[in-house]
């Protein structure tokens, strides 16, 4: 029995933002194991450099997507993100003017909370100035935010899938993000779900109701060991082998999803 996966891997910088995709076939054998292979002759991953408000012909400003968020205040609706939202930042005049809007930059860096530090440092109380000024003016928890950012960068992963691959229905998708091994596990915990719910969403909203997709489909992978081009290339050189697949990221069903720390 054959089985085709979509593979999206999302690295999450601190100022910006990498992911890749590609698809993959995984077959039963009589033991029960699972091999996984690649789909077409040299298959590879596929970067994503069609971020909306991308500059073309700059491969690496294409690439890496800036994490920066544009609120407004008043509505406390997310405005602009990741290029549109560095244009926004870059422009002289810009027709929204300063005072209406809120901007959120290194969202990741909000995510730990500094009372649940076990140092103190001088970021410390920086973070948790800014954390406090966030909750005040978007009355949103940073994990709140981290959702807003995520929902926008997994539907546009699936959406440059759907296009490059056509209809993948009856597929399974896993996605596997990448993010400081070091943090407690509470902030993996609760962006592995945040994770879920974005793509979760974003196959909503491409009407891809065939595919195979869950909680138990997320894995949570060191950025200090593997980044999302190292992983997808590893996975990749393990399927053209057609190996018995290891999955040696941690899977978030392992953990206890309901807790929030």
């Amino acid at each position: 029995m054959a089985q085709g996966v979509l593979l999206t891997s999302i690295d999450l910088g601190t100022a910006t933002t990498t992911a890749q995709f590609v698809r993959v076939c995984d077959r039963h054998d009589g033991t029960g194991r699972v091999h996984r292979q690649t789909v077409g002759a040299g298959a590879r991953p596929i970067e994503m450099k069609d971020w909306p408000g991308g500059r073309k012909g700059d491969a690496i400003g294409q690439a890496c997507v800036p994490t920066d968020l544009v609120y407004n205040r008043d509505t406390r609706e997310l405005l602009f993100w990741g290029f549109e939202a560095q244009r926004y930042l870059d422009e002289f005049a810009p027709e929204i003017g300063p005072d209406q809007v809120y901007i959120v930059q290194h969202i990741k860096l909000l995510l730990p909370d500094p009372d649940r530090a076990k140092t103190r440092s001088p970021a410390t109380a920086r973070y948790k100035r800014k954390r406090e000024e966030l909750i005040y003016v978007l009355q949103k928890q940073p994990f709140d935010v981290f959702q807003d950012f995520m929902d926008v960068v997994v539907y546009e992963v699936i959406n440059s899938a759907k296009e490059y691959y056509g209809q993948f229905d009856s597929y399974q998708v896993e996605l596997s993000l990448a993010f400081p091994s070091g943090w407690p596990e509470y902030i993996h915990r609760q962006v592995a779900a945040i994770g879920a719910t974005a793509m979760e969403k974003a196959l909503e909203a491409h009407h891809l109701i065939n595919i195979t997709f869950g909680i138990q489909n997320v894995y949570t992978v060191s950025e200090t060991l593997c980044g999302v081009k190292e992983w997808l290339e590893t996975a990749l050189e393990e399927a053209t082998a057609s190996i018995a697949l290891a999955i040696a990221p941690t899977n978030i069903d392992d953990l206890n999803v309901g807790s929030q720390g």
